[in-house]
Formats: structure tokens, sequence, C-alpha cells
């Protein structure tokens, strides 16, 4: 039915809103975190490309995965390791562990990135595809606004700001 397939879309673009987050929250994580954690320009840069690094890696296998296990457990798979980087993000006590949070989180949205847009597609009927495949954009978007009003929200706080910006990531799910 048509309103299965905007819930169907709906969800899966939930992957997009993600990503977006992720992008947006990290430059208003990055203020408190040079400062708590000492980080140099080095790791500061490590920290915020390793996202879209690990994404680039795991978005070349996602075609592969995509034909191997289907759409809807590529999905599942992304969201799972998406939440395991967001806890480990919230819960990272140094540097180099956040580095892995980051990586972690850098792969689930690269198999997201290359899965959802082709699921929506498939699932949608031809004369409403172009319209339900642009909802992951908006979703993308839409994270990367919200990311930035709870930067500014979360900016008044003194100590541990960017773990509790990290933490509603793996929350979100």
């Amino acid at each position: 039915t048509p309103s299965f397939v905007y819930v169907l879309a709906f969800f899966s673009a939930l992957g997009g809103f993600l990503f977006g987050y992720d992008t947006g929250v990290v430059s208003g994580a990055m203020l408190p975190l040079k400062k708590e954690m000492n980080l140099s320009n080095l790791w500061q840069e490590l920290l915020v490309s390793s996202t879209v690094g690990a994404a680039a890696i795991s978005s070349l296998s996602g075609g592969y995965l995509n034909g191997w296990l289907g759409r809807r457990i590529c999905i599942l798979i992304a969201s799972f390791i998406f939440s395991v980087g967001g806890a480990i993000l919230g819960l990272a006590p140094n540097k180099e562990v956040l580095l892995l949070g980051r990586v972690t989180v850098g792969l689930g949205i690269g198999i997201a990135s290359m899965t959802v847009p082709v699921y929506i597609a498939e699932v949608s009927p031809p004369h409403q595809r172009g319209q339900l495949v642009t909802i992951n954009s908006l979703f993308i978007t839409g994270g990367q606004f919200i990311a930035s009003l709870i930067d500014g929200a979360f900016s008044y706080l003194r100590h541990n700001s960017w773990r509790y910006l990290q933490l509603l990531l793996s929350q979100c799910l």
C-alpha cells in the first residue's frame, strides 16, 4: 500500500538522518574535545576525517554486501555498526578510543549510504520513486540541522558536552 511504502522510506532514511547528525555534531563536539583531551591539529583532523575515510572504504563494499546479504540485512548491519560506534564515542576515555568510535561510525555510514537509496527505490512504485528516494537526502540535511541546534544547546556545558552529543547519536537508534 502507498502508506506502507512511506513508512518503509521513512524508517530506512533514518540512516541518512544519523549520517547528517554525525557530520553536523562533530563541529560542535570538536571545541570542547580540543580542550578536554588536549588535541593537536593532527588529532583534530584525524577525528574529523576518519569517519569520512571509513565511510568511503565501507561504501566500496556496499554493493557486494547488498548483493550477497540483501538490502534489509545491510540496513540492519549498518544500524548495528552505527549504534556500536555511537556507544564507543560516548564512553571514550581517550583520543584513541574516540578515533575507534569515529571509524566505526564511518563504517556504518558507508554501508547505509550505499544501501538506503537503493532499497527505497526498489520498494517504491515507479510514479513515486524519485519523491521517496529524496527523503534520504532530506533526512541527511535534517540531521545536520538538528545537530547544529543541539551543538548550540550543549555548548554552555563546561565538561563532557562532547560526550552527551555523541551519546545522543547512539540513542537516536
